[in-house]
């Protein structure tokens, strides 16, 4: 389970800084649960409670400079495959983020926070005009990557909720030939253990 009061966090790197729209993303997340709450809404910050059982779901979204989260950006960097632009194109191209945030104030199954999550971050991000979303990056902190608006709609279809949250990292950190080794980042996260193997010949 998730651990009790810790954010889980999703920067998305924008072309332009523009004012939230609370409205379409408590009314997107109204069709999802009716009974989302908005608790307050400025031109840079919305926070919302989404209900639960037990004690709500605390969530935010609000503007941040491009480089708030600079050193795990640049982890990310490191350890995605799919990103091949240079950070300096990135951040010449999205000169902006807004970052979508969302913690438990008790633990909760790791699968009900995650689909809670994406819920809350498709919300934002559809409530983007089309070209902001389009060219817009997402930088998933708990699993060090960094992905474009596609890749993240493909890896949601092709390999279901936890395709964005998990990022499977490949090296050969042993220093010995033909060894490598494989690890998981994300999971932990959720509240869940992250995996590491060491192989070779495969």
């Amino acid at each position: 389970m998730p651990m009790a009061g810790s954010w889980y966090q999703v920067q998305i790197l924008v072309g332009r800084w523009f004012v939230l729209d609370a409205v379409r993303i408590v009314e997107a997340l109204r069709g999802w649960r009716p009974d989302v709450a908005l608790v307050a809404s400025t031109r840079d910050r919305v926070a919302l409670e989404i209900p639960t059982d037990d004690l709500p779901l605390r969530a935010t979204i609000f503007h941040a400079a491009p480089d708030a989260y600079a050193e795990p950006l640049q982890q990310a960097l490191a350890w995605s495959p799919a990103w091949h632009e240079s950070w300096a194109e990135t951040s010449q191209r999205c000169p902006a983020s807004i970052v979508v945030a969302m913690t438990a104030r008790r633990p909760i199954n790791y699968a009900s926070f995650l689909l809670a999550y994406l819920a809350l971050l498709d919300a934002t991000l559809f409530s983007f005009d089309e070209p902001d979303r389009a060219t817009s990056a997402l930088h998933w902190l708990p699993a060090q990557q960094l992905m474009t608006f596609e890749h993240y709609l493909a890896q949601r279809t092709n390999l279901g909720p936890s395709g964005p949250a998990v990022n499977i990292r490949t090296a050969n950190a042993t220093g010995k030939p033909g060894e490598l080794l494989a690890d998981t980042v994300g999971l932990a996260e959720l509240g869940l253990p992250d995996l590491q193997i060491v192989f070779r010949d495969r």
